[in-house]
Formats: structure tokens, sequence, C-alpha cells
């Protein structure tokens, strides 16, 4: 009995052990210092925080559009090619929706001008990849096969300064759907997975 008791202190121990790095990984990642991260929070692919700020300080939010001038797109012959670019005029709904909700009752807005202004955050950025992957491959195979994936480059900025306070990299794919899963309604729930994300990061300020 007393070798059993010693045999799960000591798994025990080492299950401790195991853990810390990571514990302190996570710890490290969650900073909210000047720098860059990687898998910060163990949600966000990169984030690199130029400036700290409050939260508080800023009524609203306003997403004043995303460029898509060089973001990859199918073959014009092919059948996603419209698919991909309903999205890819309508970036900053999906978008807005998934910050919105997250944040509550803070104000999120669609904004087709560079207006700035106190007490406002800029949402922009580039929209790196908007790829619809393969609804065969969903329908059929499955376990991520086929995977749509959204992967944005965000810029929040001060909107009385201009001054760049965030940079956020972010990747989501969704890859569940009836029947393999509608083209735009996948692209869309990345979106809004990434305004989630992107609420998680302004939340922590």
């Amino acid at each position: 009995m007393k070798n059993i008791d010693r045999t799960v202190v000591a798994l025990a121990l080492m299950s401790c052990l195991a853990a810390a790095p990571v514990a302190l990984a996570r710890k490290k990642n969650a900073s909210t210092e000047p720098g860059k991260y990687k898998d910060w929070k163990g949600e966000i692919d990169e984030l690199e925080i130029v400036r700290t700020f409050k939260l508080a300080d800023y009524e609203r939010i306003a997403i004043q559009g995303l460029d898509t001038r060089t973001t990859p797109l199918p073959e014009k012959d092919d059948n996603t090619y419209e698919p991909v670019q309903q999205v890819l005029t309508n970036i900053e709904g999906p978008l807005a929706r998934g910050l919105e909700r997250e944040l509550g009752s803070r104000t999120v807005e669609v904004e087709a001008s560079d207006k700035k202004g106190a007490g406002v955050l800029i949402v922009t950025g580039v929209v790196e990849e908007m790829n619809p992957g393969s609804k065969a491959a969903r329908y059929w195979a499955g376990f991520g096969a086929g995977a749509a994936g959204s992967r944005l480059a965000i810029e929040v900025q001060d909107g009385e300064t201009g001054e760049v306070l965030l940079r956020i990299v972010q990747e989501r794919r969704s890859g569940v759907g009836a029947f393999g899963g509608d083209y735009v309604e996948l692209l869309e729930r990345n979106l809004e997975a990434i305004g989630a994300d992107l609420a998680l990061v302004l939340g922590s300020f």
C-alpha cells in the first residue's frame, strides 16, 4: 500500500513539473506589455503590442475597411470564385458581428471613410487569405479535410492620433457544415471568429 501511495505522489509531482513550463508560457504570452508574441493566451497566432492603452478610454470601435487587393483568388471559372468574391465585398460585416458579440455594449461600427476622432479605435488591415477549401473533401473525407481558411493581418489605431497600437495576424478554419458546408457561410464563420479573437485582445487592455 505504501508503495502505491509513493507511486501516486511521484506521478503527481511529475505532472506538476511537466505542467509548470506550460503555465509559465501562458502567463508570459498573456502579457500586455509592448512586444511581439506568438500563440498569445493560447488563442492569437501573432500579436504585436506597439503601445499599451485602456479600452475604457474609447467609446466606440470603427472598422474602416480591410484591403483585399492582394488576396489570392480562385480561378474565375472555378465554382468557388463567386462565393469568395461575395465574402470579400463584405469582410467588415462578419468581423464586426464577432467583435460586437464579445464586447457587449461597446459600439462597433463599419465605416467606409477614414474618418478619425477622439475616443475611437480604428480597425484596418489586409486580407491575406480567403481559401474556400473543398466542399467535396469536407463532405466525403471529414476530419478537417477541405476546411475553409481565412487569415487577416489587422492593425488597431488610435482614432485621434492615427498611432498604431496593435498588430494582429490571425487565422481561423471551418470544416463542418451540412453536405460539406456552404462556402460563404464557412468563410463568414471564420471572420466572425476572428472578430471574437480581436475582442479577446482588446478586452485585455
